[in-house]
């Protein structure tokens, strides 16, 4: 089977059915990975489900049969990220649907320069892309944008970064429950203030540091999502062993 990947997420898919690609889809099959009339590619529905599929025009595929269910490894992981200047939240948002994150919850705390930001569809458009290329089988939820308390209110079961924390994720995270979604709190260029952190506390979030290096805002929420990545996973293991991780520096 080909291996390339197309996630049609705005039509009905199911056997048989000749789809009409939208104008992104097609900019992606015919100039990004120069694909040719009558060539066969995957179908992904976005949901899980997978198709068999045939470029018929540039306009058109047909869908031929839809394959044995696949399963995709969900770590249940939900990033909550600050607003950053720039391409920072381009480049998180990628990388972040690379690593297998379940949804992204953008929002504003006290130390945003940014405010506000009419890019969220631009944001899922990125995690489309990110999710044909990594070969996941869904896409990662980008959120409406949230204020801190709104954020605060909406979830439990979560770890709050802080340079400033004297307690390491690891001894935090065997505090968690993974069998609910795990909230990653990672703040803007210029961190949480002690405010936050104490209303954070307050709601039970636990606080938590990456390390003795001071990281910056995009490079912290891809440490934080590979470290507990690899926790989840690694976590009978991990637990059987009593953690016991030279140095416990996470």
């Amino acid at each position: 089977m080909s291996e390339i990947r197309l996630i049609i997420n705005y039509a009905e898919v199911s056997s048989g059915k000749i789809i009409e690609l939208s104008k992104g889809d097609k900019r992606y099959l015919f100039n990004v990975l120069r694909c040719a009339e009558g060539e066969n590619i995957l179908i992904l529905d976005g949901m899980g489900r997978s198709f068999s599929a045939k470029i018929v025009d540039k306009n058109h595929i047909e869908i031929l049969e839809e394959n044995e269910q696949l399963k995709e490894d969900k770590l249940n992981l939900i990033l909550c990220q600050a607003l950053l200047k720039g391409e920072k939240m381009d480049f998180i948002i990628q990388k972040a649907t690379e690593l297998g994150v379940l949804k992204i919850i953008p929002f504003i705390s006290e130390r945003c320069v940014i405010k506000k930001t009419n890019k969220i569809e631009r944001w899922r458009r990125i995690a489309k892309e990110a999710s044909e290329q990594s070969g996941r089988l869904t896409i990662p939820d980008i959120d409406s944008i949230k204020n801190f308390d709104e954020l605060l209110a909406s979830i439990n079961n979560g770890i709050l970064f802080w340079e400033k924390a004297k307690i390491s994720l690891v001894d935090v995270f065997f505090e968690l429950s993974l069998s609910e979604p795990i909230f990653l709190i990672v703040g803007p260029e210029g961190g949480f203030s002690s405010d936050e952190v104490s209303r954070a506390l307050k709601k039970e979030i636990k606080i938590a540091s990456l390390g003795n290096r001071i990281l910056r805002a995009d490079t912290a929420a891809i440490v934080s999502l590979s470290l507990v990545s690899f926790l989840c996973e690694n976590y009978v293991i991990i637990k059987k062993n009593e953690y016991n991780i030279e140095g416990k520096s996470f």
